[in-house]
Formats: structure tokens, sequence, C-alpha cells
């Protein structure tokens, strides 16, 4: 079923095919049928890691096969939540080994994303605890997975992109209560929550609340919140000793308009809930749901942020750089008003540093809910580099953006993934150049021009130049010094055949499309000689029509914007060249149909409607005082960023006009 899909971050939100397998055998099914997909279980991960064209969920695969109460050891099917695993074994006197900041997830993300918790410092990951899991790999086939096994291993923090896991077997912790006894400690700044949490290191739990806009000497006032499992004497008031979490309470019913989550709102909820704590040192039993799983008490919070979403930035720096790495992103947050009222900072020990993605590193981790705005991409982009250069990590499970760079530099641990199983997350952070830009037809005057315009505009820019001559456009990237900037391929947009071709041979998912292919005969010409007749429709409409098809189902997460270059003369059929504009017009309503197709993916769609441009095309036909250069059509893309419709200047728009909606003597005379 194709259904609009987005992770409890809303951002991005994909169309996607989405499969609700109820067994293993309708797994293997969508495997085998389709060239690549993902899977998901409960949809908390916050960003793209569990997204794609294609996606599994295991939300039917929810069933408990055993629970061995002698030995605390539990095996569940993958989309069991960890919610309805509390529900079996609390009253039986067992608890989560590790847990994360909510309930909500299924028992295979937690795996696919090997979670970590309060307790990472004393007791580590997920996997861990985790004894063996059953796997179906990319060849369909159902194995089994030992904690000491390289694919276990692999798989552990894997993101999905080592098959689908669908049985994971636990072992518990044992517990006497269902309660924690927990110490809130104020902490006046960024180095008394470092000391507290070196002082209070032994403890199980641990995690502080930050209050990420204060600033100067109270940058980093925090409050450490220290828990340990609560002995049966150490309950006084309850004889209920292993009670259930409830359910939630509260529920936010639609979306909150974007500025109701303003700097001013977080200012004052972090002031109040720093003053709440009227002591230093306060003291106090509550149940594991508050402790654990303080949001979860409201259904569907993330919809406070509105209907853009947000990002929760996650980083871990290693111990001997946490405190300046935190101070310099704590800084930049408050600079620019990108607070949180959810920013949690924690410690971990150490972990599995040799794996292919897991995140935990010795040191300190921050984790900050961030609302989308158009100013905080390049302001976390800066993070990253702090975060990179001091040796640190983003979290994937909660990533939503980060870039190639940063990735490659941060997950040097590189394993081959298998093809079958392709997450939008992974195809942005295998994507080499964050600003390329593919152009069909790459010889055109026009193409050239605006090449060149794009890399002007885009310093980290590539361009994927593509046509029949190579040796001319490789001829052109020399003569700009564009060699490191650059790839050329050859296409021929007539060979309808070789467009899954192409497409594999290019280097990185596009930015922007550009088709700039076209051939230029009169009637005479397309009249008297079908070959040109029919190169005429094939360059200017069928091969368009074939390429951007298969550029626009090539799910490409990247793509922000397509430009096809039309014509007047497609506007409207005239007697002097109403064949070459048959096929024009096919192209210009094939773009306006595709426009409206993609505008819920958040793709432009535009189609340059030149006019006359004074081009190697155009030598042949003698040309009025009012053509364009290719540099006018050029800046007119990059000052049109909207409409459907391009024209290099205002004559154009208006003979365009005159052309579409002059009567017909009028016509008649053109």
């Amino acid at each position: 079923m194709r259904k609009e899909v987005a992770n409890w971050g809303l951002y991005p939100t994909i169309k996607a095919n989405v499969y609700e397998p109820h067994s293993y055998n309708e797994i293997i099914h969508c495997i085998k049928n389709n060239e690549s997909i993902i899977a998901r279980g409960n949809g908390k991960c916050y960003g793209d890691s569990s997204l794609s064209k294609n996606i599994i969920s295991t939300s039917n695969l929810n069933k408990i096969i055993s629970f061995d109460e002698q030995n605390g050891i539990i095996q569940c099917q993958s989309g069991v939540l960890l919610s309805s695993i509390l529900e079996l074994i609390v009253p039986k006197g067992y608890f989560l080994p590790v847990t994360p900041g909510t309930k909500f997830i299924s028992i295979g993300g937690a795996f696919a994303s090997d979670i970590h918790g309060k307790n990472h410092h004393i007791e580590g990951v997920f996997s861990d605890h985790v004894t063996e899991i059953k796997l179906i790999n990319q060849e369909a086939e159902i194995i089994q997975l030992s904690q000491n096994e390289p694919l276990f291993i692999q798989t552990a923090g894997g993101l999905g992109l080592t098959g689908i896991i669908v049985e994971v077997s636990l072992r518990l912790k044992k517990i006497e209560t269902s309660y924690i006894q927990q110490t809130s400690i104020k902490a006046k700044n960024l180095e008394e929550i470092f000391q507290l949490f070196e002082d209070y290191k032994n403890y199980t739990y641990s995690v502080a609340w930050i209050d990420c806009l204060a600033k100067g000497a109270a940058m980093g006032k925090s409050i450490l919140l220290l828990g340990e499992h609560a002995k049966r004497e150490d309950l006084k008031n309850t004889n209920d000793t292993l009670s259930l979490h409830k359910k939630a309470f509260l529920n936010i019913p639609f979306y909150l308009p974007s500025f109701t989550l303003n700097s001013l709102f977080i200012k004052i909820f972090n002031f109040l809930f720093y003053a709440k704590n009227i002591s230093k040192v306060q003291t106090t039993t509550i149940h594991y749901d508050p402790y654990f799983y303080p949001l979860d008490k409201i259904n569907n919070w993330n919809r406070i942020y509105g209907k853009k979403g947000f990002v929760q930035y996650q980083f871990v720096l290693p111990k001997e750089n946490s405190y300046e790495g935190i101070s310099k992103i704590l800084k930049i947050l408050a600079e620019n008003n990108l607070g949180s009222f959810l920013a949690v900072l924690k410690l971990f020990g150490k972990s599995h540093e040799n794996r292919y993605l897991e995140f935990p590193i010795e040191g300190y981790t921050l984790a900050v809910d961030i609302k989308i705005d158009n100013a905080l991409w390049d302001v976390l982009d800066k993070l990253d580099v702090i975060v990179t250069e001091l040796g640190g990590k983003i979290y994937l499970t909660k990533d939503a953006r980060m870039l190639n760079d940063s990735f490659e530099k941060q997950y040097p641990q590189q394993i081959s993934v298998a093809k079958k199983f392709q997450s939008d997350q992974i195809i942005r952070l295998k994507n080499m150049y964050k600003d390329s830009f593919l152009i069909i037809g790459a010889n055109s005057d026009i193409a050239k021009a605006t090449a060149l315009k794009y890399i002007n505009e885009h310093s980290n820019g590539h361009l994927i130049l593509a046509g029949r001559n190579t040796e001319s456009l490789k001829q052109f990237v020399k003569d700009h010094n564009l060699e490191a900037k650059s790839t050329v391929l050859f296409f021929d947009v007539t060979d309808l055949h070789s467009a899954k071709g192409f497409i594999e041979k290019i280097p990185c998912k596009p930015k922007w499309i550009m088709y700039a292919a076209g051939v230029l005969y009169n009637n005479e010409e397309c009249i008297n000689d079908i070959e040109k007749n029919k190169e005429n429709i094939y360059v200017n409409y069928l091969a368009a029509v074939n390429i951007i098809n298969a550029l626009t189902n090539d799910h490409n997460p990247n793509l922000e914007r397509i430009i096809g270059i039309s014509s007047i003369a497609g506007l409207r059929g005239r007697k002097s060249n109403y064949v070459y504009g048959a096929a024009k017009s096919g192209f210009h309503q094939y773009l306006f149909g595709l426009r409206q197709d993609l505008k819920d993916r958040g793709i432009l769609v535009q189609a340059i409607t030149p006019g006359v441009v004074d081009t190697k095309m155009t030598a042949h036909i003698k040309k009025p005082g009012i053509a364009v250069k290719p540099e006018l059509v050029a800046n007119s893309i990059f000052n049109n960023k909207k409409s459907f419709e391009i024209y290099p200047n205002l004559t154009w728009y208006i003979i365009s006009k005159i052309a579409k909606y002059a009567p017909e003597f009028i016509i008649n005379k053109l």
C-alpha cells in the first residue's frame, strides 16, 4: 500500500510502498520482489533511517514467543513493543536491561539502533544483553545468529542494512520493585554538572536535563537525575511493589502553530523547570515510568513542533574533548536562539568502537530537540564540524540531515552494505556531493552557461555532465578548470533502453536535474525526412520523458529541482514550425503535469521558455535583435525558483503571452 510516511521527528515526510506482512514467508516474498527495501518498526527513530521507497513494517510481527522466568530470557518477534514486554515481565520481577526515553519502540528497532540508556556507563548497549537474533538476509534466507558471529555484530546498530530482523532473544534484569530511588542535584553551570557526573559515576542510572539557552556564567545549568532500582524495604507507602505503568492521560490532537514553540516559551519553561527543585539535592522514590519515560504520558507530543517537525541533534564526544565541545555547541545554540526544553546530557562508558555504525564512545552525549526552520541547517552544519574535529559522532538513529563528509570521518569502519536493504538515510550519507547537478544534453550552450552559474553559486557543487560528445564536454571542463568539480558521462538520449544503465553510472544522487538536449528542424525538413522527424520527436519529447521518468522513479531523497528546456513554439502551433512545436508542446505539458505530481515531495519542476537564444543550435537561422545570450537564460533560472515557466526577460515574457493568447488572425501571420 502506498502511504505518506514520516518518523517521530515528522521530517522528512515521503511517499512509500509500505508492506505489512504477517508471516516470514510474506517478508521473503517482499524481499524477492523489490529491488531495495528497509524494515521499519514503530517509527520512533526521528529521522530517515527507516524510510525508503519500499518499507517492510514489522508491526504485525508482534508475538512474544517464549518467556523463561527462571533464567530471565524473553524471545519475541521483532515488532513487539518494549511497552508490551514490560507489561509481561515487570509483574514477574524483571526489567529491561537497557531502555531508551520511550517504551513505544519495537525490540527489533532497539537492536537495529543498538539503543543506549541512562546506564550505558555501567551496563552498555542493548546488544550486550541480546543472546541471539533471527534475520532474513538479501538472499531471502532465515538465519539464526548468536552474539559472537560477525553478522550479529554488524546487525547490532546496523540500522537494518544487513537484513530484516524477525526475532530477538533478550536477557532481562532482575528487580524487586517497579520503583526507582531518584536523587536530583542542581548544577549552576556546565563545569559543575561535569564534576557531578564524575562524582556519581557509580550510580546505575544518571542523566541531566540541561538549559541550552543559558549564557555566561550560567551556561549549562542543569539538574542531574540519579537512579537505582528500589528494594522492597525502600517502599513505605505501597504494597503494590511491582505495579505497571499507566496509559497516557494527555493527547495533542493537532499540530500546533509553528510560532507556539519559540525561544521565549523555552526560556520560561527552562526557568520554571530549574526553579522547581527548591533545594540543591532532593531524594524521592518514583515509579519507573516518569523516570525512564516522562514524555510517554503525552500521546503525539511531537505535534507541538508543528507540521514542519523537528530534528533531534544528538552527538557524543570523547571524554577528554567533551567539555570543550559541548561548551562551544551550547554557545552557538544560545547565540542562534535554537533552544530546546528537551536537552539531555548523559555519560557513556567504554563500548564497541570497532563496529560499523555503533554510536557510543567513552565520553558525554548531548541530545537537543530543535524545531525546523530555515536558519537551522547552516547552524547544524557548523556543529557537525565541531563534533567531527573533536573526534565525536552524530547518532544516526536520530539523524535526518548529516552529509557524506562528516559521516565518512565519524564512521570509518565501513562494510559492504547489502544493496537489497537501502534506507533514504544511507543513500544520503553515501552521497559524496551535497550540491550535485545532473545536466542531460550538457553540450547545449544554455546547459554550459547554467553549469558555470551553478558552480559559482555552489562552492561545494559538483556537475554531472551527460551527452553524446564526451570529448567536447571534457574540453569544456578543462577550459574552466572544473576537473575536481565535474563528472562527464556518455549518454545517448535516443537509446530509450539505456536509461537504467546510465542512472547506475551516476556517482551521486543529484540535487538538480536539467534536460537540455534538443534538435531544431524546420517544418519542411521534418515533413520530407522521416529520420529528422523521428529525431525531433525522440530528442525533444519522447527521450526527455523517458529519462526524467526513470530519474524521478529512482527514489532520490536529495532531489529538489527538475528543469526542462521548453520553447515558445510549444505554447501554440504556428504554421512556421508546428512540427517542432508539437514535440516541444508535449514536453511542456509533461513538465506541468510532473510539477503537480511531485509537489507533495517538495520537488520543484520548471520549464525554461527562452525565446530565440544565440546558440550554435540557432546559428543557421536569422535571429531578431531581441535574441538573448545563454548567460541571460542561465541567470533567469537562478532568479526564478517558484513559477512554472521561466523567461529570460520581460520582452520574451510578453511575446510568449501574445503567442499563447492572441487571436488566430494574428497567429496566422507569425
